[in-house]
């Protein structure tokens, strides 16, 4: 489920953990009142780029989430803050960024491995 209200980004921003990747931040805070479910945010700001090339980094971002959101360990609110190289990168750039940053934020079920992500 996505999160839309300004407190909700900060609630995560302030009380969560932040793990830093070359193409994302991914920002993390367990919340056992969520069940079997997990919150997610995306931030794309101006400095990122034009609004086309925001619109295809949070589509791909939202593609990722589609493909790997079985593997996430429900209870977590999640934010993503989407970096300026973000714009220029491969969609598999941006994935293996990811699958890094969720392997480092213990937030991945059977996450794959670096051979087999490439």
């Amino acid at each position: 489920m996505r999160m839309r209200s300004q407190g909700e980004f900060s609630r995560v921003r302030k009380e969560g953990k932040s793990f830093a990747g070359k193409y994302l931040v991914l920002g993390v805070l367990p919340d056992p009142a969520l069940g079997d479910s997990i919150r997610f945010g995306v931030i794309l700001t101006k400095r990122v780029g034009k609004a086309h090339e925001r619109n295809l980094v949070r589509r791909r971002v939202k593609g990722l989430l589609s493909s790997y959101g079985a593997r996430i360990r429900p209870g977590h609110w999640l934010v993503f803050v989407a970096r300026k190289a973000s714009v220029h990168c491969s969609f598999s750039q941006l994935r293996h960024d990811w699958l890094r940053l969720g392997r480092e934020a213990g937030i991945l079920i059977n996450a794959p491995t670096e051979s087999s992500s490439s």
